[in-house]
């Protein structure tokens, strides 16, 4: 049975149907008429064999709105993602929501302040704490980089790094031509990956993404098709405009997948933000991302398509006031609204920063916003009438009773990092805050937290594709 994770039943919605309608319907005219450049020659070619026009030249490609939309009525709504442990397997769309760990390109060092390119060693110990994390349902690797591999074949490091420190589900990456030896992991370790595929905004899917395409959905892997227009630089300055262009591009994709293979899970991705126009920066933090998620809920429902954002996010450097208000309000924003992927814990600064500490503090604001997604369970052993009579007026109370002890753990949230206890316990216990908590206890788990290990045969393959991946683009033998 697939991993529980959080239930929206009544998803809040932003748009009208009209409205949704409008911006599905000027998607379709974006590609019938204006196109994408696709830079893949074999993929060209499939595009064109089913009837799309396309120039060779400039690799343009004009979409027919019923290809469109047969590749719309190809998507599953609701389909599974194989975890290498069934326990840990997802069911992705309907009205379950899970969270999952956001990347940075660097991994923040508190006690410092300064920020670092991660080893394999530390990728490793990051890994581990995501798993260790209830509330972390799927993982996309906590830092991209690493500083003792050769760039051409960190991701492949990265991944197999992910692969061996968790038994979660995960996200593969199509970076450089990394795609290939993924799916040689996965077949190795019998699981899928979430083939994540970025889109170039506005309107490109390069080389190595439309290979990964090709990749990921020959092998039946679920696509994570996310588009990231930058509104007012690389999309339009309104939300409804991007909103249109972050339709056209994920619907462009969806139509190679299905034709590479028809039925193949596809996740609407919604990667959308402002430009502060003042300082010609990202806004990441801004609210405007999370009202974007909201709509993208509505627009992937009314698609048919599981829906993804690539965010909670924040503008702050540090694990402080402004991390919590910007990431959390946004996230409640998509959970309300129905996202069924969530990637909420971890990330500063955009993708800037990694930080095991804000893991920490997001995990348990993301078991919060599933208390608020619960609501309150309503029948007559949670009604308590008879009790309440039993008990009666003071000097009776409800501490001694059985029907307490049966159900507090379960009625109550109980946070992990919060300070709850009177003053004088909290002097007693060394005037501890929530990031001086977090710390501990994520310094703790990276340090003690071991994963069930992969057998030491799979190890072994692990160690060939690796090794087969640097002689590939590094000419290393051996």
């Amino acid at each position: 049975m697939p991993l529980a994770g959080h239930q929206c039943k009544k998803p809040v919605d932003i748009l009208t149907e009209e409205e949704v309608e409008r911006i599905c319907q000027g998607a379709m005219d974006v590609l019938a008429e204006t196109g994408m450049t696709v830079a893949h020659p074999r993929a060209l070619a499939i595009l064109q064999e089913a009837g799309c026009e396309v120039d060779r030249k400039t690799e343009r490609v004009r979409f027919p709105r019923d290809l469109v939309q047969w590749a719309i009525d190809s998507c599953p709504e609701e389909f599974d993602q194989k975890a290498r442990n069934p326990d840990l397997t997802l069911h992705w769309g309907g009205s379950t929501i899970y969270f999952g760990a956001f990347p940075g390109f660097t991994s923040l060092d508190l006690a410092t302040q300064e920020r670092r390119i991660s080893t394999v060693d530390t990728l490793a110990k990051l890994v581990r704490l995501c798993d260790a994390m209830p509330e972390v349902h799927t993982i996309c690797q906590p830092t991209p980089h690493l500083s003792d591999k050769p760039p051409e074949v960190e991701m492949e490091w990265v991944l197999a790094t992910t692969f061996r420190n968790s038994e979660k589900t995960t996200m593969g990456a199509a970076f450089g031509g990394c795609s290939k030896w993924v799916v040689e992991m996965c077949n190795v370790l019998g699981q899928q990956v979430q083939g994540s595929i970025c889109m170039a905004s506005p309107l490109v899917i390069s080389v190595d993404q439309a290979q990964g395409v090709l990749d990921y959905a020959e092998a039946g892997h679920p696509l994570h098709l996310l588009s990231g227009p930058m509104r007012g630089a690389t999309g339009p300055a309104t939300m409804a405009g991007t909103l249109v262009l972050q339709t056209a591009e994920i619907l462009g994709g969806n139509v190679l997948g299905q034709l590479v293979k028809k039925g193949i899970g596809a996740i609407y991705v919604a990667y959308a933000t402002p430009m502060d126009m003042r300082l010609g920066s990202m806004a990441s933090g801004s609210i405007d991302v999370g009202i974007m998620g909201e709509a993208s809920a509505q627009l992937a429902r009314h698609l048919g398509m599981p829906s993804a954002v690539f965010f909670p996010m924040t503008d702050a450097k540090l694990p402080d006031a402004q991390a919590s208000y910007e990431r959390h309000l946004q996230a409640l924003l998509c959970a309300k609204a129905g996202i069924n992927h969530i990637m909420a814990l971890g990330g500063l600064e955009n993708e800037g920063a990694f930080s095991p500490e804000q893991m920490v503090i997001d995990n348990e604001v993301c078991g919060m916003i599933g208390k608020v997604l619960e609501g309150i369970r309503v029948d007559e052993e949670r009604l308590a009438i008879g009790l309440i009579k039993e008990v009666g007026p003071i000097p009776g109370n409800y501490l001694r009773q059985e029907h307490t002890r049966r159900h507090w753990k379960e009625d109550y949230f109980i946070p992990q990092v919060s300070v709850r206890e009177g003053y004088d316990a909290w002097i007693a216990g060394g005037k501890k805050g929530v990031l001086e908590r977090a710390s501990e206890i994520a310094h703790s788990v990276m340090e003690n937290h071991q994963p069930k290990p992969l057998p030491v045969e799979i190890e072994r393959e692990l160690d060939k594709i690796l090794k087969a991946a640097e002689a590939e683009k590094l000419g290393y033998k051996g």
